[in-house]
């Protein structure tokens, strides 16, 4: 025991796989997304009917349907085929099973996207029409700024979650944005940086370079809120006045209330990886005292964790988290010729989709 101890040797893991299988689907498009017109297929068959279920002693537990799958994937894959052929929910419903499992593979890595933007999308939220707003938007700037983008239904981390219901709760269904924070860093393992943007929000100024406009070390600098207190307004922990920008591996913003996660960045890296890794881990998604989910957690994590706090970065909301509200809140609150709007505080799918269409057509396009 004592001379494996003391070995020096590298470990030897095995390859990274998706959430659901060993199997990866290779794209060389670097804008992933799920096939939006499905949505209104996947909502009449419901997320029972996405999941599979089994028991575990006196519990129910939700597998991602791929565990139904034949182990050899080319005869998954004609199996698939001819079941698409016949019968469009059976396509759609694959289509849903195989989303985990897209991952970029470019024939160079000459132009490979620096930023990819990061999206889940669930389709009893939103209509298809505005689904394909919110995605088409993503696209759009990626389009624009050589980004590359990546998007999930929300459905599809039910088994992380293990819980039909849990989308119908606004705190819990909050976890879904780190589990697709997760795979889009497999899916696209050589960029630099993932930026979270919510499904409630819109990217207003196609025109501005996240890069450019904060990612870049000598531009983030000045933007950095140092010795601010990670509650508002009078916490006791508080973010370091000596932290070093191009040391930043998590890029957050703050409501007047907490710590948000509608909208983030992670750089990608063992350091990024790992609070990526330790932020969704069960204890903190399980834990019942949490009362704003992953963002309760995250500020239980750089409160008690210094070395995550030295790695993270609080900024302005208006950089990339305005809020549409109708409050005084000016530091807050979008105003024209903002970068990002969002409207988490939506209490229903409707006003969700009234707030969508009202900014949609005021995007700012080169």
């Amino acid at each position: 025991m004592s001379i494996l101890l003391r070995s020096s040797s590298v470990p030897n893991y095995p390859p990274a796989h998706p959430y659901s299988s060993k199997h990866v689907i290779e794209t060389s498009s670097k804008y992933i997304y799920p096939p939006v017109e499905q949505a209104p297929l996947l909502k009449q068959l419901t997320a029972q009917k996405l999941v599979h279920s089994t028991k575990s002693g006196d519990k129910i537990v939700f597998q991602h349907l791929s565990v139904l799958d034949n182990p050899d994937p080319v005869v998954q894959k004609m199996k698939e085929k001819d079941e698409g052929e016949k019968d469009q929910f059976m396509k759609a419903k694959n289509a849903f099973k195989n989303q985990d499992r897209v991952v970029f593979k470019p024939k160079s890595l000459k132009n490979y996207p620096e930023v990819i933007v990061v999206t889940a999308v669930d389709f009893d939220r939103y209509s298809v029409q505005g689904l394909a707003k919110i995605v088409q938007n993503r696209v759009d700037y990626a389009h624009f700024q050589k980004y590359g983008i990546y998007v999930r239904w929300s459905q599809e981390f039910i088994p992380q979650l293990n819980s039909i219901g849990a989308l119908t709760d606004k705190e819990r269904a909050k976890w879904v944005r780190l589990f697709c924070v997760r795979a889009a860093m497999l899916a696209f393992p050589h960029a630099k940086w993932f930026w979270y943007l919510d499904q409630d929000g819109l990217i207003m100024d196609m025109t501005a370079n996240i890069e450019k406009n904060l990612l870049n070390s000598d531009v983030l600098n000045p933007q950095m809120l140092r010795d601010q207190p990670l509650i508002p307004k009078s916490g006791i922990i508080k973010t370091y006045k000596s932290i070093k920008a191009e040391n930043t591996q998590l890029i957050l913003t703050q409501s007047l209330q907490k710590i948000e996660t509608t909208s983030f960045v992670v750089r990608n890296g063992p350091v990024g990886k790992a609070i990526a890794e330790v932020w969704s881990n069960d204890l903190y998604l399980n834990y019942p005292s949490f009362p704003y989910g992953p963002d309760s957690a995250l500020t239980h994590l750089l409160q008690w964790h210094p070395f995550v706090l030295s790695k993270t970065t609080l900024v302005p909301a208006k950089t990339i988290c305005a809020e549409h509200t109708k409050g005084d809140a000016k530091d807050y609150s979008y105003t024209e010729g903002d970068f990002v709007v969002q409207w988490s505080g939506c209490s229903s799918p409707a006003e969700c989709e009234d707030v969508l269409n009202v900014y949609q057509p005021n995007v700012k396009k080169p």
